[in-house]
């Protein structure tokens, strides 16, 4: 495929995905996950997990961080900027739109009730991206005993959840380090 094709899926599919996604960056990464990953074959699921880690750890909002790791993948530093164009641009135009309507949005009960349906429909979705995500994620007791105690941690003790990111990675490194050790002396 030609660079310049590829560049303009990457906008369009970005693009798409920002303009038919409510309740922010979360919401996005069911559907980008349906599209890089199921319909366009772009990159494999355990990548999509991969970078919806790093993006989730990285500061700034998760849709953009998502979009610009996956157009570098796909199409170096071109990719990452067309990428996050794609995804933030429908959120500014509608938002634009929106400011200049605002006072008939906030006191239109269609609107309102749209609204509330939105973020019935966007909860279920974010069920769905957890739900779908736990096959590659959760591949052992170990990574399940984590899961739960991680959940815990932020929805019973109000942990920080950055210390809960810091923690899970500390441990999966020090996993890691034990496991190598372990394979050397074997």
């Amino acid at each position: 495929m030609k660079t310049a094709q590829r560049l303009r899926q990457i906008f369009t599919t970005m693009f798409t995905v920002g303009l038919f996604t409510f309740g922010g960056g979360l919401s996005m990464l069911p559907q980008m996950k349906r599209v890089f990953v199921d319909k366009r074959g772009w990159v494999t699921e355990a990548e999509i997990m991969d970078i919806f880690a790093v993006s989730q750890s990285l500061p700034g909002v998760i849709a953009s961080n998502t979009a610009v790791m996956l157009g570098y993948r796909l199409s170096g530093v071109a990719g990452a900027l067309l990428a996050a164009l794609g995804v933030v641009l429908p959120s500014f135009l509608v938002l634009l739109l929106v400011t200049v309507f605002y006072q008939w949005f906030i006191e239109n009960p269609v609107m309102l009730g749209a609204l509330r349906g939105i973020r019935a429909a966007v909860t279920a979705l974010l069920f769905y991206t957890v739900w779908g995500l736990r096959r590659s994620s959760l591949l052992g007791v170990v990574d399940i005993i984590l899961c739960l105690t991680s959940a815990a941690l932020v929805l019973l003790l109000n942990v920080n959840p950055i210390w809960v990111i810091l923690g899970g990675a500390a441990f999966g490194a020090g996993r890691a380090v034990v496991r190598a050790r372990n394979r050397k002396a074997g």
